[in-house]
């Protein structure tokens, strides 16, 4: 007797079985999968910043810019979150120094998370003490800020150095007042989370060579600035409808359009400010294209667009860069509110091709026992 006639019905039974186990399985994932984005949603949630954004510092020594956290709530810390906007109720100067407020003594020797920036008081690309501010005001030529708006931070192990960036520090808070040696607040970290993107710095020309797109060339904008009749050269115009790459600082961030400007500005100097001979006005694709306010620079991609008529330059610009799009390359990032971590056309497929596996008609690879006879 032939084993195949034994071994095959068996086979069949297991495969008419199989489908049954796998995909109940199968979507027994799937739905791990959602429920977890659900409860990280929810989780991310409990832990918001409360209505806290960066914005542009406009109170500030005049001539400079800043960037700041405007916290819109002020009041008791949420889910574990200390607000500057609490730190700043205690009033405190070394002359009169009050009495600490309540709110803030009650957070006193807690563990909690403060969003800020880091101000380095050692040299090195990694640190281990800083001062979490409320805003990046202090510089070589800022004004030293209130005790009430920042923390002496100690790190248990050094942590990476971000000039500009938002950063979450977890850890202890202390209220601990030694006006003589610059601080009333202390946090001794744990952690420290930077909220922004850390991608590294891209090289325009190389990018360029990647994409295959032209870098637009800001000098055909500088040199119509000292003419005396300004007219568009035909240098200039071939790059009209074209794809382009522009590499540049980024300025007037404040609506749903900014500009790429050839050089930095830190708001002082004149002969460096954003203008149609130096800039280009871009047109994000949405709002989300937008650069954050401590990104100073970056490539975006967009369609060149000239303005032919001179008595728009000065509300539309002389170039605009339409639809643009970041072409920044994130670095490892903290996965937050990117969704399941398979979407639902990928489980679909999937699900598809079980399915097809499963009920699929089973080839013969062998002959039967009576065509072998």
């Amino acid at each position: 007797m032939d084993v195949t006639e034994h071994i095959e019905p068996i086979i069949h039974d297991r495969r008419r079985r199989w489908p049954w186990v796998v995909l109940p399985l199968l979507l027994l994932l799937f739905a791990a999968n959602h429920l977890e984005h659900y409860f990280r949603s929810q989780r991310l949630a409990r832990n918001a910043t409360d209505g806290l954004t960066v914005r542009a510092e406009t109170n500030l020594l005049t001539g400079h810019t800043s960037i700041g956290i405007a916290e819109q709530k002020s009041g008791k810390s949420a889910s574990g979150l200390l607000h500057f906007a609490v730190l700043g109720q205690w009033n405190y100067t070394s002359k009169t120094p009050g009495t600490c407020p309540s709110a803030i003594m009650a957070l006193n020797g807690k563990i909690v998370s403060c969003i800020g920036f880091m101000y380095p008081l050692e040299a090195g690309k990694e640190i281990k003490t800083f001062c979490l501010m409320r805003t990046t005001q202090t510089c070589c030529y800022g004004p030293r800020p209130q005790y009430n708006q920042y923390l002496l931070t100690e790190m248990k192990s050094p942590v990476k150095f971000e000039r500009l960036a938002p950063v979450v520090v977890s850890g202890k808070f202390v209220v601990d007042p030694q006006p003589s040696q610059g601080f009333i607040y202390r946090l001794e970290g744990e952690t420290v989370t930077p909220i922004a993107d850390d991608g590294p710095e891209e090289n325009p020309a190389e990018v360029s060579k990647r994409t295959k797109l032209p870098l637009f060339d800001f000098s055909l904008l500088s040199g119509m600035e000292n003419q005396s009749q300004r007219r568009l050269s035909p240098e200039l115009l071939k790059w009209d409808g074209q794809t382009v790459l522009a590499a540049g600082y980024f300025a007037d961030r404040e609506g749903t359009q900014f500009l790429i400007c050839r050089n930095y500005w830190n708001g002082a100097n004149p002969a460096l400010a954003p203008s149609f001979f130096n800039s280009l006005m871009a047109i994000p694709e949405d709002r989300n294209q937008i650069p954050p306010l401590w990104c100073e620079k970056g490539i975006m991609q967009g369609v060149a667009a000239i303005e032919k008529d001179p008595s728009k330059w000065s509300e539309h610009g002389i170039v605009r860069l339409l639809h643009a799009v970041s072409l920044k390359k994130n670095g490892p990032q903290l996965r937050a509110d990117v969704g399941p971590f398979a979407a639902w056309w990928e489980e679909l497929l999937v699900f598809a091709a079980v399915l097809y596996w499963s009920f699929r008609r089973p080839s013969r690879n062998h002959l039967s026992s009576e065509e072998q006879s």
